[in-house]
């Protein structure tokens, strides 16, 4: 939770691969918050009324994810809004003199962003959920320490800049 919350102030694209993690989780223990409480609360070392506190943000999630039927896949509604937001911010973005630098990270993704949508077979994902899905494939090959190749490396490098950047002007806008 306080991962979350400092994420989505400072890096909105770390925040979403941070929460594409937890729902992760939350499956793994069967969208059960009895499980999550007996095997997940016990790592935090925290006093009982802040323990509480991160026991009500799982439940938060993981009510959501049952509502949504995200049992096995896809995001909660707060996440996918985050990402529709941020592919707006991209189509405005292309669509902006003054930002030649987005438009030059964006001409080297985007072949890789169609590669990997053909590849996905999910032609109705906008370019930056392919990123993100992308990105969060190639963490868990990284945490699974399976083989991956400098050409896969390469490409997320390419879409880790592009999101760096987008994120950069998400919270400038924010304010």
């Amino acid at each position: 939770m306080y991962i979350a919350q400092e994420k989505f102030k400072t890096n909105i694209s770390e925040y979403i691969l941070y929460m594409f993690h937890i729902e992760d989780v939350i499956r793994a223990y069967h969208l059960s918050i009895d499980e999550i409480e007996k095997n997940i609360l016990p790592g935090y070392k925290l006093p009982a009324p802040e323990l509480e506190l991160v026991k009500n943000w799982y439940r938060k999630i993981t009510d959501q994810m049952i509502e949504d039927e995200l049992h096995q896949s896809g995001h909660i509604k707060q996440i996918k809004e985050l990402i529709y937001q941020l592919n707006d911010l991209h189509l405005l973005l292309l669509n902006t003199l003054e930002e030649e630098l987005y438009v030059e990270y964006y001409h080297w993704a985007q072949p890789i962003i169609n590669e990997l949508k053909n590849k996905m077979n999910t032609p109705s994902l906008n370019e930056i959920e392919v990123c993100f899905d992308g990105l969060y494939g190639f963490m868990l090959l990284k945490l699974k320490h399976k083989e991956i190749t400098n050409e896969t490396t390469d490409a997320m490098s390419v879409f880790i800049q592009m999101l760096r950047y987008l994120s950069k002007k998400y919270h400038e806008r924010k304010g």
